[in-house]
């Protein structure tokens, strides 16, 4: 007698907030996704906080016509801690997907994620896709290049290793058994979640082959602020998790060979990057010091923080 596979079901959730210009075509292309027949999408729920008008309407047409869409409005943002427990409550399924809204996964992507995540010894309990997005050549995209390319090494490696402990919330896998309630000005949720498994003694996955096309800052000012934001994320996961995420800047601390290893092996693949190097250490330097200091002043910092982009 054959034994067929049970089914497996998902949810997506998508956190939307102000112009969220690119939410209704993030929305079109996952409706346009074809996953195996065991493999079921239950629903889309988009919180979305604050977003104009023009953005809702267009949700609001395409949940007409899927009943799997559910749409809850927020009037104003209250934290993207706040809209994922949203989503966390109303997530069914064995999994739950996190898109940004500002990110857009490459064709099959999604089920690239879950056929990683749903391997049969169910040691997996968070996978995160590889971050890409447009380069323009510019000084600021060249930092940026460097930095996604460090952090996508860093994370392969860690991947072989069987030694991560952190996620990328553009794109991101969760077992749904492994979810709880994210702390109130929550930053680096990625991080925090996947820092949960891993102390719950789930393994934490990075798949290369789910591409994942991101939005990122055009100026450098909002690099840095950018990252400001994430330096200070990753201390406060240190203090609710009692472990520091695994990155390339913590890992300059607690494992500097494998750091530098990592950054070495990086440039050695695209050597071009190497004239941007100065400019990345200065304006990293500068995040790293704001976000210190952000730390030492306050606990609930860039709950809520400034847009950027889409």
């Amino acid at each position: 007698m054959l034994a067929f596979r049970q089914a497996r079901s998902f949810t997506i959730g998508i956190c939307a907030s102000d112009r969220a210009e690119n939410l209704a075509k993030l929305i079109k292309l996952i409706e346009s996704e074809s996953f195996p027949e065991d493999y079921i999408l239950r629903n889309i729920v988009v919180v979305a906080s604050g977003c104009h008008e023009h953005v809702l309407e267009a949700v609001r047409r395409l949940a007409e016509a899927d009943y799997r869409i559910l749409l809850i409005q927020e009037k104003s943002r209250r934290g993207k801690a706040n809209a994922m427990n949203t989503i966390i409550q109303n997530a069914t399924g064995n999994y739950l997907v996190f898109i940004n809204s500002d990110a857009m996964p490459a064709k099959g992507a999604i089920f690239k994620l879950l056929s990683k995540i749903d391997q049969c010894d169910e040691t997996i309990g968070v996978v995160s896709g590889r971050p890409s997005f447009d380069r323009t050549g510019s000084a600021t995209s060249l930092v940026e290049e460097l930095m996604w390319s460090v952090h996508n090494e860093c994370s392969l490696r860690l991947n072989h290793m069987n030694e991560s402990n952190h996620g990328s919330d553009e794109l991101m896998a969760v077992r749904t058994e492994l979810l709880e309630k994210l702390p109130e000005g929550l930053v680096n949720d990625g991080a925090y979640i996947a820092g949960r498994a891993r102390l719950r003694g789930y393994s934490v996955k990075f798949c290369s082959e789910a591409l994942v096309q991101i939005d990122v800052p055009a100026r450098c000012s909002e690099v840095i602020r950018q990252r400001r934001r994430i330096i200070f994320g990753h201390f406060q996961v240190w203090r609710l998790n009692g472990r520091s995420p695994k990155t390339v800047e913590s890992l300059l601390l607690l494992a500097p060979r494998f750091s530098l290893a990592v950054i070495v092996r990086t440039i050695a693949r695209n050597p071009k990057l190497i004239k941007i190097m100065p400019l990345a250490l200065v304006s990293e330097g500068i995040s790293i010091l704001q976000g210190l200091k952000d730390t030492a002043s306050s606990t609930k910092k860039h709950a809520v923080w400034e847009r950027y982009g889409n």
